[in-house]
């Protein structure tokens, strides 16, 4: 097989025109592209694809042209073989398999017989031959913990669906965090970090992802009140109770976490957890964008959240143009951060005492916008791995 490879490079280097050419659209990241294009997701075609382009990262650029590991071919209008000059019978018939679908699926304008174009992957597999994807079943699930309103789930696509997400909201039970008082309500942390949780959970399983709430209420599902009273009912997943002690919290939710990490039957390739809270100043007039911390050292937690902020950004100035976004990206030697094995993200949502900050947590509709802003985000970020 190894001698086989090598004869197959070396004619390429003989009978071939060029790499394929094609420009980046929007949502595209490297695996997007190589499966549009049916190329196999392996260290040696990404390798390759940055090679050929000169690149050091995969993160594509919207409306830039990269070449494909794709070899373009001047079909001779006798035969594969000949083209390439291969006399590999069953590797010919897997080339023109390859091609067939992707004229099929609209991906290649013509068949090679018309434009005398033949594409053939730089790492093709001459054994095997070309089998479109499978179609995966989206599916209807029920989660109560949603509440009545919100409990049916419907998947849209299937984009995370090789991803698990451990969501932890901030403080719960006898600690209800930072709070503030607007018009006779008591505001308090845990509800309204808990609020967003639970909808960045649904908008994560809508894209198919395996998702666990670590801190849970029994009675509070997704609410839309502006005002949402605070109680004490919260528990962990597993109905362990919250701890009153602030590093007995701490190392529950982390050892949480890592147990469900190290036990997580379905395998799932990549896991993020995500801890949402709000903050607190003593400034109380100081507004706050929404900023994150990662790790110390974690250069997977770093782009992540870097990920998550130009979305955010981009965002506002789409539906706010000129308020401008002065969020940030930090690292913080937090316990949970240091403590949990998969990669975490820590996320602050404002200022609680201040009321330009209070309109982004109080407003139902402001909170279902952090969700969907956050989810676009990672699905950014897993895009372009």
């Amino acid at each position: 097989m190894v001698l086989l490879y090598f004869l197959i490079s070396f004619n390429f280097s003989v009978f071939s025109q060029d790499y394929l050419e094609v420009k980046a659209k929007s949502g595209d990241g490297l695996i997007t592209l190589f499966e549009r294009y049916g190329i196999a997701n392996t260290n040696e075609n990404v390798n390759s694809f940055k090679e050929i382009n000169n690149l050091t990262k995969t993160i594509l650029i919207l409306g830039k042209q990269y070449k494909l590991p794709i070899l373009v071919y001047i079909y001779n209008d006798k035969s594969i073989r000949t083209t390439i000059g291969n006399n590999d019978y069953n590797y010919a018939l897997s080339i023109q398999k390859y091609n067939e679908e992707l004229v099929r699926k609209k991906i290649k304008p013509q068949d090679f017989r018309v434009d005398k174009h033949l594409w053939i992957p730089l790492h093709f597999n001459p054994t095997q031959t070309i089998i479109p994807k499978k179609e995966i079943v989206l599916r209807e699930r029920n989660y109560p913990i949603f509440g009545k309103k919100h409990e049916t789930v419907k998947e849209l696509d299937h984009s995370l669906y090789d991803c698990a997400f451990y969501l932890i909201s901030g403080h719960g039970g006898p600690d209800p965090g930072a709070q503030a008082q607007k018009n006779g309500h008591t505001l308090s942390e845990d509800e309204y970090a808990y609020d967003v949780v639970l909808r960045l959970a649904k908008e994560l399983i809508k894209h198919g992802a395996e998702v666990y709430i670590i801190v849970q209420d029994p009675n509070d599902g997704i609410r839309e009140d502006i005002y949402l009273q605070n109680s004490k009912n919260e528990f962990y997943l597993g109905g362990k109770e919250i701890n009153r002690d602030q590093r007995q919290r701490l190392k529950d939710r982390s050892s949480i976490v890592n147990e469900l990490y190290n036990t997580n039957p379905s395998q799932k390739k990549n896991h993020h957890a995500i801890s949402i809270h709000v903050d607190s100043r003593i400034t109380k007039d100081k507004q706050i964008d929404i900023f994150f911390y990662h790790a110390p050292s974690s250069s997977e937690g770093e782009l992540i959240a870097n990920t998550l902020l130009n979305t955010i950004s981009k965002k506002y100035n789409e539906a706010q143009p000129g308020r401008g976004y002065e969020g940030s990206v930090s690292n913080r030697n937090l316990y949970v951060l240091r403590h949990t094995i998969p990669v975490m993200t820590f996320i602050e949502l404002g200022n609680i005492q201040n009321y330009r900050d209070q309109q982004r947590i109080l407003n139902p509709n402001n909170r279902q916008a952090i969700a969907n802003w956050l989810t676009d985000g990672i699905l950014d970020y897993y895009r372009s791995r």
